[in-house]
């Protein structure tokens, strides 16, 4: 393919070079006349392991070059990745896309002038909602229409200091688009990987790379956090560290890693609250360890507002106890949202399969103690509780629960809090992954 990058930034210069590595005909182009000498001349503008030896490769061969005209590269390109810089305000976070933008007012002004609709894809980091939002009006209205164009984002997963290693073998390559035809020849730049190809909606891809950015952001602060804790009392943090990574079954995996509803039970809460307390105590500041609970306890409230703005008088919880399976009420987010919409006013009625109205005994029977308004709200029929209600909320990943959603009438509302019921939009082979 004829490729056209434009932005000669680290992304931009990694991924032209590779693809031209490949075997594509690929231009890179930046409106910095230095970079595009440099670059013309066989050396890389940033320093990358491997990188100035295949860009002197590419250009010794003819198959990749620089320029500053991007209309004149676009008339015959197949293919224009936008890969500009979208910097973001140190106070405010909002990320600069003036460049996303020029860009893409300049591919459209030589759409009318091709024989074949171009291929444009969205590279750079921009919020969900920028490649349907902002590119596609601006491709469509100054000069082109959508037969002159198909559009998707490509987010990119390379590190630096690893960038070519990480492109050459990739553990995905995704596509995010409007819908699956319109992703189709955009896995032309990658048919060297076609089992790892994932089509997503626009805006999961987007969301995608900022995702997984903030996910490794949150790994070294928790392990550095940790390692603060471990270091002012006198302990190995490396070897804490290593017995928590050498679990793959919950630790280092797909556990945990669905959004659903709160965290409670008689473990989690407990020792994240001894742990901060231990960092308290040690003198240690653990920001993000001490920020969680006030982040769960905010989606208890946020379940809340969700369900009382459908201004209904009868709420049907599905789901009493902290997970499905147990009938451990213990610090259950579910019973803090029970108290909070009774206290809103709200009528509700809970059904719970691992839960009857004479708890026997333990702690189990405490906490029952502690809360006996419940008991006069539990309900043994889960049929009486639809009747009874005009909303109904899951609290449980329970697959039971999800079998008699299936003949909820209409006349109820259902709201998932557990994510249970809901569907992806990115298509096989990327597999959905239980959480129960």
């Amino acid at each position: 393919m004829k490729i056209l990058i434009i932005g000669l930034g680290y992304v931009g210069a990694v991924t032209g070079s590779a693809l031209a590595d490949m075997g594509h005909e690929v231009t890179v182009a930046d409106i910095d006349e230095a970079k595009v000498g440099i670059f013309n001349d066989g050396h890389s503008p940033i320093p990358e392991p491997g990188l100035d030896d295949l860009i002197s490769k590419g250009v010794a061969s003819g198959s990749l070059s620089a320029t500053t005209k991007v209309a004149e590269a676009a008339k015959s390109a197949d293919v224009a990745i936008i890969s500009v810089g979208t910097p973001t305000d140190e106070s405010t976070g909002d990320p600069d896309l003036t460049a996303v933008e020029r860009v893409a007012v300049e591919l459209s002004e030589v759409l009318g002038d091709r024989e074949s609709p171009l291929l444009v894809a969205v590279a750079s980091t921009v919020p969900p909602g920028t490649t349907e939002g902002l590119v596609r009006p601006i491709l469509e209205t100054t000069g082109g229409d959508s037969e002159q164009f198909r559009l998707c984002f490509l987010p990119e997963f390379l590190r630096e200091g690893t960038s070519i290693e990480d492109f050459r073998n990739p553990t995905r390559f995704v596509i995010g688009a409007r819908t699956p035809e319109e992703a189709e020849p955009f896995r032309q730049i990658r048919a060297d990987i076609p089992e790892r190809h994932y089509v997503a909606a626009t805006e999961v891809a987007e969301l995608q790379k900022s995702a997984e950015n903030c996910w490794h952001a949150t790994k070294v602060t928790f392990a550095n956090e940790l390692g603060r804790i471990a270091e002012a009392n006198g302990i190995d943090a490396n070897l804490v560290m290593d017995l928590l990574l050498a679990d793959t079954k919950q630790n280092v995996s797909a556990a945990y890693m669905r959004p659903g509803f709160a965290f409670g039970g008689s473990c989690l809460p407990k020792d994240l609250r001894s742990i901060v307390r231990l960092a308290d105590k040690s003198g240690v500041e653990a920001p993000m360890l001490a920020g969680i609970a006030a982040s769960n306890s905010e989606h208890v409230s946020a379940a809340v507002r969700k369900i009382l703005a459908l201004g209904k008088p009868r709420v049907g919880i599905l789901g009493l106890a902290f997970k499905a399976g147990t009938d451990d009420l213990r610090e259950s987010p579910a019973v803090a949202l029970v108290q909070e919409l009774a206290a809103a006013g709200v009528e509700v009625g809970i059904h719970d399969y691992d839960l009857t109205k004479s708890p026997i005994f333990g702690k189990n029977l405490r906490e029952w103690d502690r809360n006996e308004d419940l008991r006069n709200q539990m309900t043994e029929s889960v049929d009486d509780l639809i009747a009874d209600s005009d909303v109904l909320v899951v609290t449980q990943y329970n697959r039971r629960y999800l079998e008699i959603l299936a003949d909820v009438p209409n006349s109820v509302e259902v709201i998932d809090l557990t994510g249970m019921t809901r569907s992806t939009t990115v298509e096989t082979p990327l597999p959905t992954v239980a959480t129960d």
